[in-house]
């Protein structure tokens, strides 16, 4: 027992240093654009370079300017060229402790350096689309070595300007002193990369919803052998054990109704999508086709485009029919759309 829980605690241990790394290092050699963080208009610095930036524009990478003359590094802090460089291209310390001999670059493959001791003496780099290799100090093609080069968001990304958190929908981060702070939207709302702003959830598009916070009730109030709403989708919920008075499940069960239904906590059960409103989006579960809109009077309906909900259409005077997915004469009522 005492070495599965030994290994077990060496398992969190691990799992807690690879998300530590992914929200805070990049190598400089991933596939993934680091635009898809940000809002559309930022400026960055060109991970990799001192002189570069890079405008976001639909997610991805665009160029921006490059600095050169008496103002030869982009500053991320100021967006403008200086002529000072940041902590993050600042090589006046690169060789020391390093020895006699060439050196690679720590945020470009390409670069190298030569070192006598703790004094730069030379610095330069490999040309056609070459990487400089540490073991045999010379310049090879980028797949005969590993590219190590790094760098941290907080390097290359302005001040407080606010960048999504992949690992959870209702979190973002912003920078400050090179430093990456961790934000918590406000009112159970999810982070809008596209707007940079906390939105309502069905506006976001969330693969791994987060445990809300007390799901399963409290110490003084526990959820014992109920289901409850996972307060993100309209078919999502869990299932709070028992596990006695003042003990919340600390890991409850997520399971989902079908496509054909929705979940109604009051009933603790799952019901007919039509016949439920839902705060949510309402085309969770269906890739494409209509939905009844929560508008009274049942005359509205929602196209599904790719899972997500649409603007309301209106059926004018005549009322949304649910199964001939269609505007229909006769009278209908559902629950989703009554008073």
């Amino acid at each position: 027992m005492r070495g599965l829980l030994s290994s077990l605690v060496l398992q969190a241990l691990l799992l807690a240093v690879m998300v530590h790394l992914s929200t805070q290092t990049r190598y400089l050699n991933e596939t993934d654009d680091v635009c898809r963080l940000f809002k559309d208009g930022t400026k960055l610095l060109k991970p990799g370079t001192c002189s570069e930036s890079i405008i976001c524009q639909n997610f991805e990478s665009t160029p921006g300017q490059t600095c050169s003359g008496s103002t030869p590094y982009f500053s991320a802090v100021d967006g403008k060229c200086k002529a000072s460089a940041a902590k993050y291209c600042d090589t006046n310390k690169i060789c020391k402790g390093s020895g006699t001999g060439y050196i690679g670059d720590s945020i470009n493959c390409a670069n190298w350096y030569y070192c006598d001791a703790d004094a730069l003496l030379g610095k330069g780099a490999c040309a056609l689309g070459m990487h400089f290799d540490q073991a045999s100090r010379m310049c090879v093609y980028p797949e005969d070595t590993e590219c190590a080069a790094q760098y941290e968001i907080c390097d290359i990304a302005p001040e407080k300007t606010p960048f999504r958190d992949e690992a959870n929908c209702h979190m973002y981060f912003t920078c400050k002193s090179n430093s990456q702070n961790k934000n918590t939207c406000e009112n159970g709302l999810y982070y809008n990369v596209a707007t940079g702003t906390c939105v309502k959830k069905k506006e976001v598009i969330c693969e791994n919803h987060p445990l809300p916070e007390e799901v399963c009730g409290n110490k003084k109030l526990a959820v014992r052998n109920k289901f409850v709403s996972d307060m993100a989708t309209c078919r999502g919920y869990y299932y709070c054990r028992d596990l006695g008075s003042g003990i919340p499940d600390p890991d409850p069960i997520y399971q989902q109704c079908d496509q054909n239904n929705f979940f109604n906590m009051e009933r603790q059960g799952c019901m007919p999508r039509e016949s439920q409103k839902c705060d949510y989006d309402r085309c969770d579960g269906r890739k494409e086709g209509f939905e009844v809109a929560e508008i009274d009077g049942c005359h509205h309906y929602i196209e599904c485009v790719d899972g997500r909900e649409t603007t309301p259409i209106s059926c004018e005077n005549k009322y949304f029919d649910v199964v001939k997915q269609s505007c229909s004469e006769t009278h209908l009522v559902y629950g989703a759309c009554s008073s």
